[in-house]
């Protein structure tokens, strides 16, 4: 079979062992650089070296028991850019190279793709939580990419690792359903007030309209939104913000707003606020 059709078959990427009776053929192409090595036995032609999407796929087909896992396989799942290196964790011995990070062991039920396998995007988000502090986690809930609960799910695949501490505290500050850092401060100082019967980013459909109030209070009509910087910074989402608000208030609902000074540097005043408005509603 020539090269090139070879190629065509394989969607660009040709692991040796998959095509013994071709082995002279790539070994050829190899020799006259229409191939390269991008890792052992894995061969694709030498103007797609850079690609990420082709790296990832080279590392999975390397690997036949690996998994993409951590930093690469949240930003897969929460469709940011692959930075590199990319992360598998397989057996590994040798050096690999500089693009490729591999760490030794297994993932536990990955996503099982053609061509790719991927740590679920609970475990990304758990794992990453020890470099991150729980951004991604934050982002995954956010996007509903995960729930509490499968986040408490994978918690105990990384008992005893580097990190644990932490990702055991993310995975707690998020089984209030909390959609950022600022959401999370806030659901921790309404729990150490005392403060309940609230549900967090549960969505309430509102003249046919589906909306996520940060925190409402269940059988009243007093909602809190949280105003963080980073998460209100564009047109399009500060135009969003209003056009619930506006609804919620149509309902029938309170809302207070509170930023993260308000949050970190005067908490006692939300806590006498969000009070005064359980008293109203």
């Amino acid at each position: 079979m020539r090269i090139d059709d070879l190629l065509e078959r394989t969607n660009g990427l040709i692991r040796l062992r998959d095509h013994p009776a071709s082995a002279r053929t790539i070994q050829r192409a190899a020799a006259r650089g229409t191939v390269v090595a991008i890792l052992p036995g894995i061969f694709i032609r030498p103007e797609r070296e850079a690609s990420t999407a082709i790296r990832i796929r080279a590392a999975c087909a390397w690997s036949s028991t690996g998994a993409i896992h951590g930093l690469t396989a949240a930003q897969l799942h929460l469709r940011r850019p692959v930075t590199l290196p990319i992360r598998l964790r397989a057996p590994w011995r040798g050096a690999p190279p500089p693009w490729l990070r591999v760490s030794n062991g297994t993932v536990l039920r990955p996503i099982q793709e053609p061509g790719l396998r991927v740590a679920t995007a609970a475990h990304s988000v758990v794992e990453l939580a020890a470099e991150d502090g729980g951004e991604a986690v934050f982002d995954a809930l956010r996007g509903r990419l995960v729930t509490p609960e499968e986040l408490i799910e994978v918690l105990p695949e990384f008992a005893g690792s580097r990190g644990t501490r932490v990702r055991r505290a993310v995975v707690e500050s998020a089984a209030s359903n909390p959609w950022s850092f600022g959401e999370a401060r806030l659901h921790d100082l309404l729990r150490r007030a005392g403060i309940g019967g609230w549900v967090a980013n549960e969505g309430v459909r509102i003249a046919g309209r589906l909306v996520f109030p940060d925190v409402r209070f269940c059988g009243r009509t007093l909602v809190l939104e949280f105003d963080g910087e980073a998460f209100h910074s564009d047109h399009e989402q500060f135009e969003e913000d209003r056009v619930r608000q506006n609804a919620l208030v149509l309902a029938g609902f309170t809302v207070l707003r509170f930023t993260w000074e308000a949050v970190t540097l005067h908490p006692d005043t939300v806590i006498r606020s969000v009070r005064a408005g359980l008293a109203m509603s």
